[in-house]
């Protein structure tokens, strides 16, 4: 009958201290004390998954009980290294802790401990994640591991060594297990697939290394998964990834492009077709910084060995990021806007909706922002060289500012029912515009104003963009009366998600900052609730602005000033609608819809 099939990592496990892979530390300590006859009562190997804790256990046990040993080379052929290679001997004993962690497993424990070995000399117990033991069993044992009846081992293995008690760890040896490096798991992966007839790339190989998070036992399960398709084909990077559910490098790149050239007609479609490959949005987006963080090392390192080092990249892949010829400091600020956008994407129950949000606000991001329009100096030149935080701020506030509304001084901010009048002072500068003189208002319309203005400045004063983009798209304005904002949500999810750690104390620091004393009121409104209207509008740059003539300045802007902004207004919007197909602009119109549900 045919033998039946073992996994590779059962297969290729360590049988002895030479075939350990990147422990040479933990191999030399306990060769040496095999060698000098130095074997301590109980140890305890602690490391991550897959990095040879109960391997070197077996191994240990090995050495002492064969019938050679001690040696550091056992037989694997007498019945004491057969037992323990088939975990059937009676003098090695191995211990799942995770389902025998009570006070009575302790005590049928150590009602073993009294009995000699039988074959070995030595009786080696090796209990595996010793972590999950109670803290009564850990205390019965206490004794016991102190001081041991005579030819007694006690070899203890965890992935959490902080969970086991203080005093079970000073009764031991501690040896801590590192994570094997990728070059050893890859020379490893090398080495069987050659014994196993396996075709696969030296890039592939790289790739699994890469990402097992330096467990050798999780690179041969993946290299077992993937041996079945290179009988015939060779396996290459590009299927590995697959298996990993990493995201194409040529795809990643493709969106990249698309964000760097601000076009969001085809960044709206990568990321949909992403999305319909079966690529969930937190995928998406761990891949994509992952990516941007590659991008960034390979625009700032001047040697690809450095970057085949720390990154998945092969050669080929470093070439096509260098001919993008991308701009180092954009890059890193699409990477910010990203991981701002990842912390709503984890959280969220529309994470496709914020993925969206976070392409295109990537996609802005380089786009030429004007400074505040200041009515007393016509030539004020835009803003630059300003910090990422400083220039999402200054959006905000040219997108919040209404266009036609003057210019308000410190001393005319004190006074909210109304607006100060202000005198007719003609300026002596020829740069500097003459004053625009406001006639009273009734008083219900300046609180309503007023109540805009103060929530347009709180709005821009919150540095993180996507709770700037929440409270801008679903909280409506209700009024603010005696310094409380009220602000209204139609359904009762948004309302618990404005109230959410990740937004509230946000919105709360940006009142502090902009208006100290104020507070902030949800509440739950439907369609017949009045709001007040906060429309925002993207101020215009200087030399676009409408000249004010001396003989005006008595007055407010004319009706026929107003209509011709008006004007300019609709022909900016419906140029701005032709520059996508319909079936783009039909995608852009559900996703300003679904902001603002």
């Amino acid at each position: 009958m045919e033998q039946n099939y073992l996994p590779l990592f059962r297969k290729y496990r360590p049988q002895s201290f030479s075939d350990v892979v990147g422990q040479e530390s933990l191999v030399k300590a306990l060769s040496n004390a095999i060698e000098l006859n130095r074997i301590a009562n109980a140890y305890l190997f602690c490391g991550p998954r897959g990095t040879g804790k109960t391997s070197s256990a077996r191994i240990l046990a090995k050495s002492l009980n064969c019938e050679h040993g001690p040696t550091l080379e056992p037989c694997q052929k007498c019945a004491s290294c057969i037992d323990i290679t088939n975990t059937t001997g009676l003098d090695v004993i191995e211990i799942d802790a995770a389902s025998n962690r009570g006070i009575q497993d302790a005590k049928d424990l150590i009602a073993q401990v009294q009995y000699a070995p039988i074959n070995g000399k030595y009786k080696i117990f090796i209990i595996d994640e010793v972590h999950m033991l109670s803290n009564d069993a850990f205390n019965a044992l206490l004794k016991t591991f102190e001081e041991p009846p005579k030819n007694v081992i006690f070899i203890l293995a965890t992935t959490e060594p902080h969970k086991v008690l203080e005093t079970i760890v000073s009764r031991c040896q501690r040896f801590d297990l590192r994570r094997i490096t990728t070059d050893d798991i890859t020379k490893r992966l090398r080495e069987i697939s050659d014994i196993e007839n396996i075709k696969i790339t030296d890039d592939a190989l790289f790739t699994i290394a890469k990402n097992v998070s330096g467990g050798l036992r999780d690179s041969l399960a993946l290299l077992d998964q993937v041996s079945i398709l290179g009988v015939k084909d060779e396996i290459d990077k590009d299927l590995i990834e697959e298996l990993l559910g990493k995201i194409n490098f040529d795809i990643l790149l493709n969106l990249l492009k698309n964000i760097n050239n601000e076009s969001i007609e085809q960044t709206l479609i990568s990321v949909d077709e992403i999305y319909t490959k079966g690529n969930e949005p937190r995928n998406l987006a761990e891949n994509f910084i992952e990516f941007l963080r590659n991008v960034i090392l390979v625009l700032n390192s001047k040697n690809p060995e450095n970057i085949t080092k720390f990154t998945s990249l092969v050669s080929v892949d470093i070439e096509k990021i260098k001919a993008c010829n991308f701009d180092k400091d954009k890059i890193v600020k699409i990477l910010n806007t990203i991981i701002e956008y990842y912390k709503e994407i984890k959280v969220s129950t529309n994470p496709y909706l914020w993925m969206e949000l976070a392409a295109l606000g990537a996609c802005k991001l380089d786009l030429k922002e004007t400074a505040p329009v200041v009515a007393q100096n016509t030539t004020t030149k835009p803003i630059q060289n300003i910090s990422p935080v400083q220039n999402a701020k200054t959006m905000a506030m040219n997108m919040q500012a209404p266009i036609s509304k003057p210019s308000i001084t410190p001393s005319q901010e004190s006074s909210p029912a109304s607006v100060q009048q202000v005198s007719e002072t003609p300026s002596a500068q020829p740069t500097q515009a003459p004053q625009v003189q406001v006639t009273q208002i009734p008083e219900h319309i300046a609180q309503n104003q007023d109540s805009a203005q103060i929530w347009s400045t709180i709005i821009s004063a919150i540095p993180s963009l996507p709770t700037r983009a929440f409270f801008t798209g679903v909280a409506k304005l209700v009024g603010i009366q005696d310094k409380k904002i009220k602000l209204g949500f139609l359904n009762d999810n948004v309302l618990q998600g404005a109230k959410s750690p990740a937004k509230l104390p946000i919105l709360e620091k940006a009142i502090e900052s902009t208006y100290a004393g104020y507070s902030v009121e949800f509440i739950r409104i439907d369609a017949n609730t009045k709001v007040v209207e906060v429309k925002p509008k993207i101020a215009p740059s200087p030399q676009t602005k409408p000249q004010i003539s001396p003989s005006s300045t008595s007055q407010n802007l004319t009706k026929k000033e107003e209509e011709i902004h008006e004007e300019e207004e609709e022909q900016t919007s419906a140029k701005e609608k032709k520059q996508f197909s319909p079936k783009v602009q039909e995608m852009i119109e559900q996703f300003n819809g679904r902001i603002i549900d």
